[in-house]
């Protein structure tokens, strides 16, 4: 919604002009006097450009974004692909604000996919539909959604504000549900369908058993006599429990001999193997020279699927709402700025890895895990998940699927947030007001917040999105996670 619109992408709040227009506040008297306050979130409520008229370069400026996203199909077929899939969980969100308001009586009068100038639009009823120069979201703008709003006082009894609570709160939440819904879609499909691996998208795949799928010819594993099938029990005395274990306990030892108990044929056998540098198949690296034994996808029966879907979509909300607490946390607030602070030096570490790696794997390898890791505690810019999602598809096209649906919970959790300009903004001061009516017993009237007092906070919340929004980027841009 354009005012007090949420972010729109899954992870910023302002990547758009529209943006500006959340920081007003909503569901207050209509149709308040002037005075200073009146002026200024005025001048913020009219910074749209679909506004104007045509503009009298819309059609090149349309046939130039057409000609980017044909080329980008053709360069890089998975990036159109992401870029397409956001695009409609964005505007499925949007749709959401729209049926609801429409259903509830309220005026729309516009729909726009993207943002900044406009290319193309037409008008049907009340409504204008159109698309935008940014394909960075999209917004549903509803009149009367902020008190100081100018509306027709004809149209008074149709805005957002004159609205009953229960229709209010529906618009609100519409576009989360949408994405909640979408996401319980694409998770029967991965469930059903595609397949995951032990039947969950949460599943650790770093834990599974590190039981050997290929030993690579002239490796250090090779000369030790392993063997396709052989499961790592102990190395140095250690027990490894799954291949995460066993990462983690020779990533010291490469470049020399560790002492490894392996099982083969349900007995224990001690084997010395060099962790040394090998090439297969064109790829030179350094360690023990096997391909540990993936989790297959295994599909679900599609009865067994509906009833374990809502099961664990609820634990994908729970993983996420635990993440963006992490992340919001002081120490995570400190860890991201850390992160931000040292993104060049990374990247400098991770192009001297890849120097050394030319002639000594072993060598670079340790110097890469010395280095600080670019993924541990950071939220993904568009950019950063595009990139994410191409290379995911390129690989594994099934795995989307379950992207897709994580990132359609992110979005809906993250517009939930009880502050303006998030949707959760406008569900808290509906709650708000319902409960004065009831504590004054204001029986059929209602009772309208004075919610022009929380023009400061919302001015901050929308400086802090902006100020993850660019820094996200540059971490995305400067040290990507995977290099």
């Amino acid at each position: 919604m354009t005012t007090g619109s949420e972010p729109d992408s899954p992870q910023d709040a302002d990547s758009s002009t529209e943006a500006t227009n959340s920081t007003e506040p909503v569901a207050a008297p209509p149709r308040p006097e002037g005075g200073t306050a009146t002026k200024l979130a005025s001048s913020v409520s009219t910074s749209s450009f679909g506004a104007d008229d045509e503009p009298s370069g819309a059609w090149w400026r349309l046939g130039l974004l057409i000609a980017a996203l044909v080329a980008l199909g053709i360069t890089n077929p998975w990036t159109l692909v992401v870029v397409i899939a956001i695009m409609v969980m964005i505007t499925l969100h949007e749709f959401g604000h729209y049926i609801m308001a429409k259903r509830g009586g309220m005026q729309v009068t516009e729909f726009f996919l993207g943002f900044g100038p406009k290319l193309w639009s037409t008008k049907k009823g009340e409504t204008e539909y159109g698309i935008k120069l940014i394909p960075a979201g999209a917004y549903v703008k509803i009149p009367g959604m902020v008190n100081l709003d100018e509306v027709d006082p004809a149209l008074e009894a149709r805005t957002y504000r004159q609205q009953s609570f229960w229709a209010r709160v529906g618009v609100a939440v519409a576009g989360s549900a949408m994405h909640f819904m979408l996401a319980l879609v694409l998770i029967f499909i991965a469930l059903a369908v595609i397949g995951q691996p032990a039947q969950s998208l949460t599943a650790d795949v770093g834990e599974r058993p590190a039981v050997f799928e290929e030993v690579f010819p002239g490796s250090g594993g090779d000369e030790a006599g392993l063997l396709a099938g052989d499961k790592v029990l102990e190395i140095e005395g250690q027990s490894i429990s799954g291949t995460r274990d066993l990462s983690r306990t020779l990533r010291p030892y490469r470049g020399e001999s560790v002492e490894m108990v392996i099982l083969r044929d349900g007995k224990e056998l001690t084997k010395t193997v060099e962790l040394r540098a090998y090439t297969y198949e064109g790829f030179e690296s350094c360690g023990i020279g096997v391909a540990l034994t993936p989790m297959g996808n295994e599909r679900m029966n599609p009865l067994e699927a509906i009833w374990q879907t809502p099961k664990q979509f609820v634990d994908i909300m729970w993983m996420s709402l635990k993440g963006l607490g992490s992340f919001f946390s002081p120490s995570g607030i400190g860890d991201f700025a850390s992160q931000v602070g040292n993104a060049q030096d990374d990247r400098d570490t991770r192009q001297q890895v890849q120097e050394v790696e030319e002639t000594d794997p072993c060598k670079a390898t340790v110097v890469a895990s010395s280095s600080s890791d670019s993924g541990e505690n950071r939220i993904l810019s568009i950019y950063g998940l595009v990139r994410i999602g191409s290379d995911v598809g390129g690989v594994d096209p099934g795995a989307l699927i379950g992207l897709f649906a994580l990132i359609n919970i992110f979005i809906g959790i993250f517009n939930l947030v009880p502050l303006l300009p998030f949707d959760g903004g406008h569900v808290s001061i509906a709650v708000y007001e319902k409960a004065q009516e009831l504590r004054l017993k204001y029986g059929s009237r209602r009772y309208f917040a004075d919610v022009s007092r929380l023009l400061p906070l919302t001015y901050g919340v929308v400086v802090l999105l902006g100020l993850i929004f660019v820094t996200s980027l540059y971490l995305d841009i400067v040290n990507p996670i995977g290099g």
